[in-house]
């Protein structure tokens, strides 16, 4: 190997400072303890130089022990960013990328990474998977143990190639394997429809950059077709950009707190609701356990505000923010750096936000009930 992984490590230990006050890891002096992890990991360098067979990727072993520091949080969202890995991240979140067009979410107790929705019209539309499969490999690779932006971005590739998907499905653990051809998808991240005695229907997959022009184009089209009352629906999303759902709650309320994250040396940043509220009728917002993250911040601010009923089941309860930290060579850290607050004050993380109505769709039963709950809730609003 060219490089000591021992100096690789008494670098990682070294303070990084990343500006505004922040500081990634604490100043050690290299001795004591320190300095024997030192001594290990140089001792482990020098066996797999005398022993291992294999080939070496040194660029891996590099980033790896980058990794594994930070996985040593025991914090299923923090981790460590090669400048490339970076790169790929930063291009999902715009709302254009090129993958297989399916939403992934990770149950932090067990790891286990399922699929959440198939993008309509993506490369994975008609092909057979379903929300709700459990991802456990990804050509032919285990993604157990692995975090979640680790598993997209070998799910994601190149326009044009294939990647083999492998799912466990149902109580039976059934495998299917699925080769899907990677496309450029252009998210479509709202949908909306009008329903009877003027109810329109507005769903939210994910808040990407390009969800709040979305919003706002769907809001038109449905006051065109003369929305009285709104069916907001963010079932299964699982959260996305802090900016993309506060600019959307902006719509939804008058003035007043959206939401306020506090970090690690109390300083709060506090997001407020202006007083030009454009979308004034009725509201209803369908959630379930799945509704993570910033769905709970627009959920949470509709709920503590009463601008309209929470219907469906208790929401996922991630209540913490992370945030990425430059490292000084192109690479990031990705960290838990804060906590959220709806505007009454309340923390839901690991709690989740209680309905106001609770309904579970009962796979026996006809037709989305929660769907349909919220309709006779409008409507009896609108009765009034």
């Amino acid at each position: 190997m060219k490089k000591q992984f021992s100096k690789i490590l008494i670098a990682v230990l070294l303070v990084v400072s990343l500006g505004e006050g922040f500081f990634l890891y604490r100043a050690y002096s290299v001795s004591g303890d320190q300095l024997e992890v030192a001594k290990k990991l140089d001792r482990l360098e020098k066996t797999v130089d005398q022993y291992y067979t294999g080939k070496i990727d040194q660029e891996q072993l590099e980033n790896y022990t980058y990794k594994g520091y930070l996985a040593g949080l025991g914090d299923p969202y923090s981790t460590y960013y090669s400048e490339s890995e970076f790169k790929e991240l930063m291009e999902s979140t715009d709302g254009v990328f090129t993958g297989v067009g399916i939403y992934l979410s990770q149950d932090t107790v067990t790891g286990a990474i399922k699929v959440v929705k198939v993008i309509k019209g993506g490369p994975s539309d008609g092909s057979g998977i379903k929300s709700g499969d459990v991802l456990v490999e990804v050509d032919g690779k285990s993604v157990s143990d692995k975090d979640l932006d680790k598993v997209v971005s070998e799910v994601k590739g190149e326009e044009g190639t294939k990647v083999k998907l492998s799912f466990l499905r149902g109580k039976e653990k059934d495998t299917r394997d699925f080769t899907i051809t990677r496309k450029k998808v252009e998210t479509q991240t709202v949908e909306t429809k009008m329903l009877d005695g003027g109810i329109g229907y507005l769903s939210i997959s994910e808040f990407d950059e390009v969800t709040v022009s979305q919003f706002k184009e769907g809001i038109q089209k449905l006051e065109k077709q003369g929305m009285k009352g709104l069916i907001l629906d963010v079932r299964d999303n699982p959260g996305g950009l802090v900016d993309a759902v506060v600019d959307i709650v902006d719509e939804l309320l008058g003035k007043g707190k959206i939401v306020s994250i506090k970090d690690k040396q109390g300083k709060e940043k506090v997001y407020r609701s202006d007083a030009a509220q454009s979308v004034k009728v009725p509201l209803c917002v369908l959630v379930n356990g799945n509704s993570a993250s910033a769905s709970e911040i627009l959920s949470g601010a509709v709920k503590d505000h009463k601008r309209g009923t929470l219907i469906g089941e208790k929401t996922f309860g991630k209540g913490i923010v992370q945030g990425f930290f430059k490292l000084g060579d192109g690479s990031y850290a990705k960290l838990t750096y804060a906590s959220y607050y709806t505007p009454s004050g309340h923390n839901i993380h690991k709690k989740g936000i209680k309905p106001d109505v609770a309904v579970k769709n009962n796979s026996k039963s006809k037709g989305d009930q929660q769907l349909k709950n919220a309709q006779q809730v409008l409507v009896k609003q609108l009765e009034k």
